[in-house]
Parts: C-alpha cells; sequence; structure tokens
C-alpha cells in the first residue's frame, strides 16, 4: 500500500459500489462525479458566497485603481488591505477546480488500475490473469486496463465510447478532451463573472488560469483513458449548473460595499471587541 491509496482506496469502494448498482462504466463515472460534488458542496456554497463579496467590490476596487493610478505599489496593497477587510479571496474562482485535482489524481488510479481498485484484486490474482497472456519479447506488459477488457470484468462500452481508450487527434474520441477544456474554460469565465474579478486589473492571475486550466484539461484528457475526460466533463456541467443556482439562492452581507473606507473600518474594529 502507497500513501496515495489513502484517498485511492476509498474512492475505488465508492466507484465499485456504484459500478455494482448500475453495471455501466460511464455511468458509473457520471454517479461518482456527482457523488464527489455533493461532498464538496459546503466548501463550494462557502466559496460562492466569497465570490458574491468579491463582487460587490468592484466599486471600492475601481476607486482604488483610480486613486493611485500612478502608485502601482500603493495600488496592490491598498487592494490587498481591502480584501482582508472584506475577507474574500481575489483567486476564489480557481479553488473548485484545484480542489479536483487529488480526485483526479486517484481517480486516474482507480481508471488505470482497475483490477487493484475496483474489482479489488491482489498482486497474485493479477498475476494470474497476466500469465494466461503471454506477450512476445520486448513488448510491453498488458496494463490492468487490457486485462479487465480481456476478462470482461469491466465492461468500458459508453454508448459506442470505449471510455478504457487514449484519444487522440485523428479519431472521433478527440471530442471527449475538446469538450473537457471547453467546459473547463466556461467554468472560469462564469467564477470571473460571479466574482466581477474579470473586470478587476488586479486579478491578472486569475486571467491567466482562465487561459491555462483549459488548455490544460485538454492536455490530460487526451493523453489519458477516456473515462478521465468524461469525469471532467461532467464534473464541470454540474459546477456550471451549481453556480448559477448558488448565485441565486444565495444572499450575503455586502453593506460594505456602500460605505467609505474609513467607516468600513470603524465597522471592522467594532465588531472585533
Amino acid at each position: 500500500m502507497n500513501f496515495f491509496d489513502i484517498i485511492n482506496v476509498p474512492l475505488g469502494y465508492l466507484f465499485k459500489g456504484i459500478y455494482l448498482v448500475v453495471k455501466n462504466y460511464g455511468f458509473t463515472i457520471i454517479l461518482f462525479t456527482l457523488a464527489i460534488k455533493v461532498l464538496l458542496l459546503p466548501l463550494n456554497i462557502k466559496q460562492q458566497k466569497s465570490m458574491k463579496k468579491m463582487q460587490a467590490l468592484q466599486p471600492r476596487l475601481a476607486k482604488i485603481q483610480e486613486k493611485y493610478a500612478q502608485d502601482k505599489e500603493k495600488q496592490s496593497m491598498e487592494t490587498m488591505k481591502l480584501y482582508q477587510e472584506a475577507g474574500v479571496s481575489p483567486m476564489g474562482g480557481c479553488l473548485p477546480m484545484l480542489l479536483q485535482l487529488p480526485i483526479l489524481f486517484a481517480l486516474y488510479n482507480i481508471i488505470r488500475r482497475p483490477l487493484s481498485y475496483i474489482a479489488m484484486m491482489g498482486k497474485d490474482q493479477i498475476a494470474e490473469i497476466a500469465a494466461k497472456y503471454p506477450i512476445e519479447e520486448g513488448t510491453a506488459a498488458l496494463s490492468q486496463l487490457e486485462l479487465a477488457k480481456l476478462e470482461n470484468i469491466i465492461n468500458f462500452d459508453f454508448f459506442g465510447f470505449d471510455l478504457s481508450i487514449i484519444p487522440n487527434l485523428t479519431s472521433v474520441y478527440v471530442v471527449i478532451p475538446l469538450l473537457a477544456g471547453a467546459t473547463t474554460y466556461l467554468v472560469s469565465v462564469i467564477s470571473s463573472k460571479i466574482s466581477g474579478s474579470g473586470n478587476n486589473n488586479a486579478a491578472g492571475n486569475m486571467k491567466m488560469m482562465n487561459v491555462i486550466f483549459p488548455l490544460m484539461t485538454a492536455w490530460f484528457s487526451i493523453s489519458l483513458p477516456a473515462g478521465l475526460g468524461l469525469y471532467w466533463i461532467v464534473s464541470n456541467l454540474f459546477q456550471i449548473a451549481q453556480m448559477f443556482f448558488l448565485n441565486k439562492i444565495l444572499k450575503v452581507d455586502t453593506s460594505f460595499a456602500s460605505v467609505d473606507e474609513v467607516h468600513f473600518r470603524e465597522r471592522k474594529k467594532k465588531k472585533k471587541k
């Protein structure tokens, strides 16, 4: 057992449990994705509240930029001071995507090694199966994905797509990384609009991430089994729906946005007392 099994094994049991119920690999990934999103919902609610506060700060941020237009260092200091007083983060829109990374790594291991994490087979059992399929000298050993298909342990078909295949630019499977990248971009853009950071010069890093994350997603999706790309697409679509829904129902205190800086700081001091 390695260190990453701390997350691989529990998620593997969750994945296996869903698969035993639905008996479909693609729907298992979809339901697994939704289960993860539900588990992360409290953190997403907290983050979206922060984003709404960020949006309310935009008029005050604009005043800071105008007041210190010739002094970028002072502008940056006053901007960060305002963020701290309001309790918001300019990088708030990135958090939902960052939270996916350890889950993605775990899911990659689960998809890459289905005999270990879905069928829950030990090394000896896997070795027995591998011994049934001798390979030519100099040829790479069969992967667990290939062994699982050969033994019909898992059916990777999902509406005609083999989710164990790694997509390439010359096949129909290219639609998976393209959709994964496109939906990641939509998540970034919508996050920026909700937080208002798209109109904030101090959020240049966020704008850069809006480009980097979709490209990374597309690259990983075309380099790894299609099942992982499906996870990313479903996760992004759910994230988009969740952001729109939470943006409508969440109410946050934005009174700080309508008071001047002095009164705002005095109000914060009184709250601390």
